[in-house]
């Protein structure tokens, strides 16, 4: 497969050295280490967040490279694990951690509990999912048992002059959280935004345009730090989901195209891929 293997945001930042060609590593500032999994196509990114204390690790990525060598590589302080939400290529590598702190919701805990679905993951890591200059052309998903603890809307992660508060932000998926920092203005958005299209799973779009209003209203001027493709986005951009989450939902536009069982909408900022729904 083809694309831009690192993209440009990338070039604003400094590369971090550690021993995985697997992974890209970047100081992109505010005391934030970006861990890009650039050769796969969902290029997730994976962030240890530096305190004075202590650091979080937010999310483990596919699983592909060794994600505890990594961090223990680039930081050799004591590190909390946190995860933003139960899809295959953010907890991939949980299992190699201590203890994962996980949002209680039971698709959360159903997903460290047993093994993925073969006919969902298996697809994810055929030879076509990867760059064509990956250094890894396919991944076996294995099941591993994972320690973990559960947490509920609001937990602070304290780690040491720098906190961060859990929010429970369902759409994407229904035990989506974020991680934000009230002080210095800074919202982990996990996969409810960022900068590609953005996808509802399951029946959950009335509480995505729910999610959408509130972060609008509350976070539109902090700076986003996203899941994929690049680091940073600018907060403005929730108000422009919410107004089209709304028209979508009030059913003001029409879907831009059909993709059988799902249905695309692009608005000048964004899109979103959505179950289709019955029309009238």
């Amino acid at each position: 497969m083809e694309w831009e293997a690192v993209r440009k945001q990338y070039e604003n930042f400094r590369e971090v050295k550690q021993s995985q060609a697997w992974f890209k590593v970047y100081d992109i500032g505010h005391d934030i280490l970006a861990i890009y999994e650039p050769y796969h196509f969902q290029e997730v990114i994976s962030y240890l967040i530096l305190g004075e204390e202590k650091a979080l690790l937010w999310d483990t990525g596919l699983g592909i490279g060794d994600m505890k060598k990594c961090v223990e590589e680039i930081y050799d302080g004591d590190y909390l694990v946190v995860n933003s939400h139960h899809h295959f290529d953010h907890i991939g590598d949980d299992w190699r951690f201590e203890k994962v702190y996980v949002y209680d919701h039971p698709d959360m805990i159903r997903s460290l509990e047993g093994p993925l679905a073969d006919s969902y993951v298996k697809p994810q890591f055929e030879e076509d999912q990867f760059a064509d200059e990956a250094p890894i052309r396919s991944h076996t998903y294995v099941y591993h048992p994972v320690t973990y603890e559960t947490v509920k809307e609001g937990h602070l992660f304290d780690l040491g002059k720098r906190r961060w508060k859990l929010i429970h932000t369902p759409g994407h998926a229904k035990d989506a959280v974020m991680l934000v920092n009230e002080e210095e203005k800074i919202l982990f958005t996990g996969d409810t935004y960022y900068p590609a299209p953005l996808y509802c799973f399951e029946d959950t779009f009335e509480d995505y345009v729910k999610t959408m209003k509130k972060l609008s209203g509350e976070y539109s001027s902090y700076l986003l730090v996203t899941s994929h493709n690049e680091p940073y986005a600018e907060g403005s951009i929730l108000k422009d989901i919410a107004e089209g989450f709304e028209k979508i939902l009030l059913r003001e536009v029409k879907p831009d195209k059909d993709l059988g069982e799902r249905e695309m909408y692009i608005f000048d900022s964004f899109s979103l891929i959505k179950k289709k729904e019955e029309r009238i």
